[in-house]
């Protein structure tokens, strides 16, 4: 299996939380498998049935959506425990899934892309590396598509102050969720919710790009908890800012 991918850094896989909750999923069922690190979207589209990773290849077959791909990894790994057993089970993890998938993930979205000052840090931190021409360009061409992404799905037209509150009654969502477990439903292994959600949190820090954000998450010990459970279970390092 190929796990394709935006590449992260910093002790963060990906700087996506899709790719980076496919490569959660396959080190807690311990599978086999390699990364392949992308940098544009025009090399993607020459192997991504709808343009963007994740991408997990299995034997010549590509599929893509990080939900679609879990389920395949559900088929693979019918004892790994991914989701729970029983029928009500599987279907609030999928409900979790799916609220930090469809919600929570586009107001990280737009705190990243969107906000002002946030984006310009993490353009900054993404494009450092390029020759000044190209980076004006890559700025230009590559905010200008996220920005257009972020008005189809509603939340470009937030102000910085109503996403943050977003992600702060998220947050409290969550851990009224946790149910004093250290995963979601009070489960004793992390589900797929437990995944979206630890892929989500981490990018909070990424390079310091979202210091407000930050601030929001760890006011909140809880939901660190579950983080932390998460990456143990999944036998990973936290990045390199979650102490810090």
């Amino acid at each position: 299996m190929i796990l394709h991918q935006y590449p992260g850094g910093d002790g963060i896989g990906s700087i996506s939380p899709p790719c980076l909750k496919v490569e959660l999923a396959l080190r807690l069922l311990q599978a086999e498998f390699k990364v392949r690190n992308h940098r544009s979207m025009s090399t993607v589209r020459k192997f991504s049935p709808t343009g963007r990773v994740p991408v997990l290849e299995i034997d010549g077959e590509f599929i893509a959506d990080s939900a679609l791909i879990l389920d395949r990894l559900e088929d693979l790994f019918p004892d790994g425990g991914l989701s729970a057993a029983d029928p009500e089970g599987r279907m609030r993890d999928r409900l979790w899934e799916h609220y930090f998938n469809d919600y929570l993930y586009w107001y990280g979205f737009y705190l990243r892309w969107v906000h002002p000052m946030n984006r310009v840090r993490f353009l900054d931190a993404l494009l450092g590396g390029l020759p000044l021409p190209a980076r004006w360009i890559a700025k230009r061409t590559l905010g200008r598509g996220q920005f257009r992404r972020a008005m189809s799905h509603g939340t470009a037209g937030k102000t910085p102050e109503q996403a943050h509150q977003a992600l702060a009654d998220a947050l409290d969502v969550v851990e009224t969720g946790l149910g004093g477990g250290p995963f979601l439903e009070g489960r004793e292994r992390p589900g797929r919710g437990d995944l979206a959600l630890a892929a989500i949190a981490v990018q909070c820090g990424f390079r310091n790009t979202m210091p407000e954000a930050t601030a929001i998450l760890k006011a909140r010990p809880a939901v660190l908890r579950q983080v932390e459970s998460v990456y143990a279970a999944c036998g990973l390092a936290l990045p390199e800012w979650w102490n810090s």
